[in-house]
Formats: structure tokens, sequence, C-alpha cells
């Protein structure tokens, strides 16, 4: 992981994973997204490599967030979306997103899960995995990856999910910290991102580091609820995973979770599994599992071994230890070998033993597998794969606490890989120690990549320091560490240091045992029921016999040859009468020392028994009540006759089998190979048409969306030509008809069942003569034209016109109609208004006027200038030019009444005065208008009006005093 990053660098990076369905879930995510979190979003989605993904354009109407299509060596910049080009797998490096080339040919492609990984260990805990809709289980290990690393990981409600099959295999690992429906996920993200013990580098561990009795608490909660002691884990193991739970339940203070944690049953489980971390996989370090596979295993299955015993010790669901098992079988099948192999697959957590007992994997899973194990040894069943019973059969299961519960024993392979880097010191000392004890004579040890040896370099010889395999070293005095909790031991003195002070003080009381057993006991050797050396006492070389060569740690080929049927009668007699069997007299070749030999049961279990064996001169001590006593005569004779008995025992049982043998792998030979075949054949069909229905789900996604639009717009199109009345006819570049509205239709005789047809196959007379030849000059000349037409007693108005794509490309030709009916008969109605006011005005000697008050230009009728003998051109048309044509004694009144109006004094400007004519007499005028517009503030901006000639009534009707002008 970096330790820093640019400042333009995203300092959180959320990973979406999508397939079947997930367009939807996409949509609603970033509808639901703040467009300015500082987070970056990398959407890795199952897309055809046959077909353009249309996904930038289709998100963009649901956010404002940038979206780029990713390119190699593209920076993670906060606040963008990154999406995944077709045909490309993307893993990041550095803050940099590196694409690579998909490999058909390597099996099934998890483009989720490869992201994911390098996500992990790329950001840490400040990675965040989003498994959405989609098929298969691809994510499944990417999610994983993050958890391990200290990410946060969420998923898709299956409820919500079109697709759940994705969700379904990750929320089934036990590693997912939120299951939601996609429009929740934004406001989870972000509350998670900006809780305190989050933001803050410390956390809790000042918290803890002034009160360790919170702590405390919550492993005594834990235990009364699981009964497993987690206080022999790392405290900063402990408190990254406190810190987790609570900003994800969104808790400032031990206090108020510790309340949660003792009333809430599902937290108590959630954080269990949290501590457990079963993060797992098949061929975990492909490096160190190629090594072992070309190196340790031949080792392990030499032609004089008839039994392998292998102990894989924090196995979770099984993925590492069954990757052991299939090298291990494969290479059995593979040279013909005969070993019996036993597995045994130990862990604290009893539902991750039930899973791995199943021997049952997501698609994904076993991507990480040879695919010619993988159709050697698993069995597809629908979207999983299962273990071979072959398999299943050489590994046995059990829930074991390696802290709390017995070793097995005679081990001669050891995995116990990624455990330790989660132990305090004085655990993995302890457990290593256990685990010298538990290995058969060159017994070996695997340990994971980030674990040493630490204290017990002596007592294991490097086989390969890189990947951590390390051989047995005899001779080495494991020391019995008591078992204590060092969390207990000081609550007032907290610290995250390792503690070493216990190992030496049970190195020191070990030293000072050995000094009391050397004082009080005769020379002696410890050995088990296999005759391998655990302990010598005092001097035994007058006892055996160095040999030059390889050192050999089994009894029987160091002691003395006459001694030999002495300690195998021993034991044999131990094994069936009693406690203690001792020999007298015993005289050897190149001794003058008689010797009292006595044999001594000092422990025994299921797995192994541990024998004493103490050379007493003469006849230094009496037998115990239980002590039988022999001579060698006696042995020699039973010996014999008990030999004799168990051989031919032993030939009658083989011959039986070995037939049995013969007929049983004949048949299962052939029916192997058969089922081999069609398995592989069934296998690479099955990835094909998965991965193929993934892609053509997503690409008809997208489609589906493009024409759900076209047909909104098509519609759209319809109904406003149906409308409008407007008829349409569509041509293709051919002059095929491509389409028709029911207007054109009714107006001509082309129908629906016409489509396809060459517009030339219809006579000229569709609509007029020259209706053709002016679609034949517009596909030529590409100029429009337009024309009115009569059409069934009607006037359109015919437009032909080259029809453009968005690309200004000419694809066809448009004819258009439109019926000009009603804009006839507006105009003839207007036609007829205005004769009719022509009319009136000229019966009634009247005018119109406006006066535009800002120009003071006046616009009339004709009349106004006709009238008094001008015509119109003449006729002045600046107010004030008017104004002086009025008589002069009538001039100021008449101004007057024009002021009072535009004051707002009077309502109505209604004036009688003299004007004078072209020929300088004056007639009469009866002017009358008003204020039609005014601004904002009142002041009048345009009058209107009308003006009679009155001069014939004047001479017959009196008019009143105040509306005269003289």
């Amino acid at each position: 992981m970096r330790n820093g990053k640019s400042k333009s660098e995203s300092e959180y990076v959320v990973g979406i994973g999508a397939s079947a369905g997930g367009l939807e879930a996409l949509q609603e995510f970033f509808k639901n997204a703040p467009a300015n979190t500082g987070l970056a979003y990398v959407v890795v989605q199952h897309l055809s490599p046959d077909y353009k993904s249309l996904m930038n354009e289709l998100l963009a109407r649901f956010t404002s967030i940038p979206i780029q299509i990713i390119e190699d060596g593209m920076l993670i910049e906060p606040n963008h979306i990154y999406l995944i080009p077709p045909k490309k797998n993307l893993s990041v490096f550095h803050g940099r997103l590196l694409l690579e080339d998909q490999r058909q040919n390597k099996g099934i492609n998890l483009p989720i899960d490869i992201f994911f990984r390098s996500l992990a260990v790329d950001y840490g805990k400040k990675a965040i995995g989003i498994i959405l809709s989609g098929t298969g289980s691809d994510g499944t290990l990417g999610i994983k990856a993050i958890k391990e690393a200290g990410g946060m990981v969420i998923v898709q409600d299956e409820k919500t999910a079109k697709f759940d099959g994705m969700p379904k295999s990750s929320i089934a690992t036990g590693v997912v910290d939120y299951i939601l429906p996609p429009a929740k996920m934004p406001d989870a993200i972000i509350n998670y991102i900006k809780h305190p013990f989050i933001e803050n580098k410390n956390g809790i561990e000042e918290i803890l580091n002034q009160n360790i009795d919170q702590l405390v608490k919550i492993m005594h909660i834990l235990r009364d609820y699981s009964g497993i002691d987690f206080s022999y884990y790392k405290e900063n193991t402990i408190i990254r995973r406190l810190e987790r739970r609570m900003s994800i339940n969104r808790l400032n203070s031990l206090d108020e979770y510790i309340l949660l944690l003792s009333s809430d049953d599902r937290e108590k489980d959630v954080l269990y599994r949290e501590f457990l971390i079963g993060v797992t996989r098949f061929f975990r370090d492909e490096g160190a599992f190629e090594f072992f596979k070309d190196h340790v295993i031949p080792e392990l299955l030499s032609k004089e071994r008839k039994i392998l015993r292998v102990w894989s010790v924090g196995c979770s669901t099984g993925e590492e230890v069954y990757s052991v098992a299939l090298l291990i079988r494969d290479f059995i099948d593979t040279f013909n070998l005969t070993t019996e192999v036993k597995i045994f697959a130990t862990d604290i957590d009893k539902t991750a033993i039930e899973i791995a007992g199943q021997g049952v994997y997501a698609e994904s899973v076993i991507s990480d597998i040879d695919p010619i194990l993988v159709s050697k040894y698993f069995i597809k069943k629908e979207n999983t794969y299962q273990i071979s019973e072959s398999i299943r059969k050489m590994v046995i299961f059990a829930t074991h606490n390696v802290l709390k519960d017995p070793p097995f024993s005679k081990i001669n392979l050891i995995i116990c890989r990624n455990l330790f880097i989660y132990l305090k010191p004085d655990s993995q000392y302890r457990v290593l120690n256990m685990f010298y004890m538990s290995l058969a004579q060159k017994g070996i040890l695997f340990l994971g990549t980030s674990e040493t040896l630490g204290d017990l370099n002596e007592a294991f010889e490097p086989i390969n320091v890189k990947f951590k395999i390390f051989r047995k070293k005899e001779g080495y005095q494991p020391l019995l560490i008591p078992e204590t909790n060092l969390m207990y031991q000081n609550t007032r003195n907290f610290t995250l240091e390792p503690r070493t002070g216990l190992l030496k003080e049970v190195k020191r009381q070990s030293e000072l045992t050995e000094k009391i057993i050397s004082a009080i006991l005769p020379p002696s050797i410890v050995i088990n029921n296999k005759f391998q050396i655990l302990h010598v006492i005092n001097d035994i070389n007058p006892f055996v016999s160095i040999q030059s060569g390889r050192f050999n740690q089994n009894l029987t080929n160091i002691i003395h040859q006459d001694l030999q049927i002495v300690v195998n009668n021993i034991i044999r007699r131990l094994k069936d009468v009693g406690e203690s069997v001792a020999f007298e007299n015993i005289k050897f070749e190149n001794l003058s020392i008689t010797y009292d030999v006595q044999g001594t049961k000092i422990a025994e279990s299921e797995a192994e028994t541990i024998y004493l064996i103490s050379f007493y001169k003469r006849k230094s001590k009496k037998s115990a009540e239980k002590e039988e006593i022999l001579t060698l005569e006696d042995h020699y004779h039973d010996r014999v006759k008990e030999l004799e008995y168990e051989l031919q025992f032993v030939k009658e049982s083989l011959q039986a089998t070995v037939e049995e043998l013969e007929t049983s792998n004949e048949e299962l030979q052939s029916s192997n190979e058969e089922l081999i075949a069609a398995n592989e054949e069934l296998q690479s069909t099955n990835e094909e048409l998965q991965s193929v229905n993934e892609e053509l789900y997503t690409v008809n996604s997208e489609f589906q969306i493009k024409i759900d639009e076209l047909t909104q717009l098509n519609n759209d199109i319809t109904n406003l030509l149906n409308n409008t009345g407007i008829a349409a006819l569509y041509l293709d570049r051919k002059m095929c008809i491509r389409k028709i509205t029911p207007s054109f239709s009714e107006l001509s005789h082309v129908m629906d069942f016409d489509i396809g047809r060459p517009i030339q196959h219809f006579s000229n007379s569709i609509l007029y003569p020259d209706f053709l030849e002016d679609i034949k000059s517009v596909q030529k000349n590409l100029q429009i034209i337009e024309k009115e037409i009569e059409v069934n007693q009607h006037v359109y108005l015919l437009r032909i016109a080259p029809y453009r794509t968005d690309f200004q490309a000419v694809d066809g030709i448009l004819v258009t109609l439109t019926n000009l009916k009603n804009i006839y008969e507006q105009k003839k109605a207007l036609n007829q208004a205005t004769q009719r006011l022509q009319m009136a005005l000229e019966m009634g000697n009247m005018a119109w006027w406006e006066w535009d008050v800002k120009t003071g230009q006046v616009t009339m009728h004709e009349k106004k200038a006709t009238m008094i003998g001008y015509s119109l051109s003449e006729f002045p048309k600046d107010v004030y030019e008017i104004c002086q044509l009025i008589h002069p004694e009538d001039y100021e009144h008449t101004m007057q009444v024009m002021r009072d109006h535009l004051e707002g004094k009077i309502p109505m400007w209604d004036t009688v005065y003299r004007i004078r004519c072209k020929d300088g007499s004056y007639k009469i005028y009866h002017d009358r208008g008003g204020v039609v517009a005014r601004d904002d503030l009142g002041n009048p901006l345009k009058l209107v009006g009308i003006v009679m000639d009155v001069s014939d009534h004047m001479m017959m009707h009196a008019v009143p005093d105040e509306k005269r002008g003289y």
C-alpha cells in the first residue's frame, strides 16, 4: 500500500462492480451521490466486446459528476467517475489506472475481482468496494481482499437487484458491512468516511492507552457469546476492527459501543466474525505454492513413505487446505503412488468448517486454480463447483482452538499461513513450540509470506526463506510456556509493544527442571511409540552407537544391537500389560557392568504414547508392584511366534485386497476417463454461454433504454404531425417510401402498404402533374421547393426538402403539406373588414390616427390628409407640424385640452378646432382620442384617436362652447 499521495489524487476510491441488471442500479446510485465529496468512483462492468458501450451517455443524465472512459495510465482524481472500456481488465498501481487486454483462452474472466484485489493492495483501508446486480460470483474474492486490507464493503440488497447472483455470493462470504438498495449507498459511504475514528489517525488507540478496562469488557462479552478468548490477538488488530464497527454504527465513544454490544447479539456475531478474519483463497501466494509443488511435495511423497500426515491450522473455509490436497493428489495420480494421505484441517470457526466440509465454491473462487486441476478434481453444479469425493475423503475437518486444544502428533507437514500476523508474540511462541513437538522427524512447516519463526529460529532449518517453508531441526529442546493472558496482567500500564519477559522466565524454569530430573534419574531415554527419541537424560553413550552419515533420531538405529531386542520387548509388554516392565542383570559385550533395564509408560493419548527407558547399575532399586520381571529366553520364543502369526495374516489380507483393487481400478479408470472428457466439454461450453449471456444482457439493457427514447420521440413526432394537420411523406435515398402520415394518405392514393415502393411507380398526378419532377429536382439540386397547390378543393402549402441527418448528410426527401384553409378564410374576413372600414370612413368623412409620444410621429389614415386637400405623402407626420395647421385662434384652447388629457385631468381628448386646407381655406375638425399606453411611471407613450370633418354639420347644428376652440 502507498504511504503518500499527490494533491490531485483521490484519498478514497470506490470500486463498483456490476453485471446484468447493473445499469439501473448504477443510475439510482449516482442520482443520489453528491457531486463534491472528494470520492473517486471506478465502475467495472461486464461489457460485450462486440458492441460500443453507451454507459457514459446513460449515466450522464443522472449525475453532474464528470465521467471519463478509462485510458491506460490515467490518474485517479477526486469527484470523477471512471468507466472500464470493453475487452479490458483493469488494475490500479500508485493511483494510476492500468488497462490490460482480456485473455480469451484463460478460462473465466473476472474483471471485478482483478480490480478489487489491486485496489485493496494500493489503497488499503481507503478502498471501498460495492457489488451491484449481476449473475455469477465475480467480485467475491475481491471484496475479501478489500476487507482483509481494512476497507469497507457494500452489497446491493438482493430484493432490489434484477439478478441476485453476485449479491448473494458476496453476502455469503460474511465480510459485507452494508446490505443496501443503491439509492442509500452514497449516504452510507459519506457517513463512514466522515466518522471521527476514520478521519483521525489515532482513533480509539489513545482512549485505550488511558483505560484498557473498556477493551477487557469487550473481550469478556465476546468470550461469553462465542466461547473464544480474543485477548491473544494483537491489540492493533482488535483496535482496527473496533474502529470500523463504531464508524459503521455511527457511534462516537467506546461506552456507547459496549452498550450496543451488550444488548445486540447481531453486533456480537458481526464483531466475532470480523476478529476471525476468514479471508483466504485457492493457491494464495502463487509463487509459494509453485515452489511447494516442485520441491516439497516430491520430498513428502518419497517412495518409502507409506503414510503422509498433514495438519492445516486455521483452514477457514477450506480453500488453502484443498489447494494442498489437490497438489498432493495430482502428484500421487501422476506417479501411481500408494501413499495413504491423512489431512487434518482445523479452525476455530464452526461455520467456516461446515462450509469447508461441503467443498462447494462459486465460479469466481475457483478462477485461481489451474483449469486442468479443475477438470480432474471438481464437479460442476449449476453456478458452483464441488471438490470431488476423492479429494474430500483425504481431508478431515474439525473445530479446534490451536491456543487451547491438544495438538495432533506425528505430523509430516503443518500448514499455518497468515495466522501469526494476528497473534501476540507470546502466543506465536507457544504455538510454534507446539508445532515443533507435533512434527515428525524431518517434518515441514509452511508459514505465510509475512510471518517469521521469531525466537524459534534454532528449532527449524529453512528450505525456502522467501516463501517461509522450514524443516524441523532435531535436537532442539522446546520450552513449555504456561497459559497466560498478557492483556489482563496489568490493566494500568497498557502498551502495544510486544512483551518478552515471560519467555525468559519460562526458559529459566525449564533449565531448572532439567537439572532436577538429571539429578534424580539414571541414564534414561524418552521415546514415543514410533521409537523416536524425544528427550535424553544424563549420559547414555554406553548404550548407543552413533553411525557415520546423516543422523537418524529413531532409537532402534542408534542403540546397541543386543539391547534392541530388550527395548522392543519392553515396549510391546508396556502396550499389553501395564505401567512398568523391567529386565534384570543384562550384560553388554562392551561393558563390564551388569544393568537393569526398566521401561515405564509416562503418557498416553489417542495420537501418541510416551515411554521412559532407564538403565540402572546392578539392582539399584526394587521393582514396583506392577513391574513384570522377564528373561531373554522367554522373549525370543514369544516374539518369533507372534511375528509368524502376524506375517501369515498380512499375506492373506494383502492378497485379497490386491485382487479387489485390480478389478475396481480397471472399472474406475475407464469411467473416470469418460467423465473427465465429458466434464471438460460441458464446463467449457457453460462458461462461454454464461459469459455471452451476461454481455448480451448488458448490451440489451443499454439498447432497451435507447429504444424507449426513440419510441417516445417517434410518438411525439407522430402526435405533432397529426394534431397540426401536417401531411408528411418520407422517402429514403433510393426514393422509396419510408414513412407516410394518415393525413397524406387522405390527400393521395398512397397508403401504408405502399411503404417500401419506389415513388416512381406512381403516376405523376399523385398531388399535381409536376410532383415527381419537383422531387427529382430537389434530389439533384438540394434546393427546397415551396408552392401552393389545390387538392380536393382546398389550398395547401407544399414543401419538398432534403432529409438531413444529425451530421447534415442527405438521407432522402421529406414532403410536407400544410392546409391553408384557415389562413385563407381569415385573410378573406380581414379583407372584408378592411373594405367595410374603408367604406365607413368614406361615408362619415372620418380618419384614424396614432401618435407616438416619444418620437412625436403620427401614423394616420390617408383620409385625414385628403379631407383638407393634401395627399398622404404631402401631409406632415410630426405632431407639432400638424398643430401649426390649426387656426391661431383655436390653437391655445386645443393645446390646453391636450395637456389636460396627458396630465390625467380629463379622461378623453375631445375638441373641435379649425384647420387650414391646402388652398388656404379652413375646415372644422372634431378630434377625439385618448392615451392607450403608459410607462412604469405613468407617463403617456401612445395615443389613438379619430378625426371627423364636421364643417357641413356645423352649419346645421350648434357645438357646445366647451368643445369649441373658437
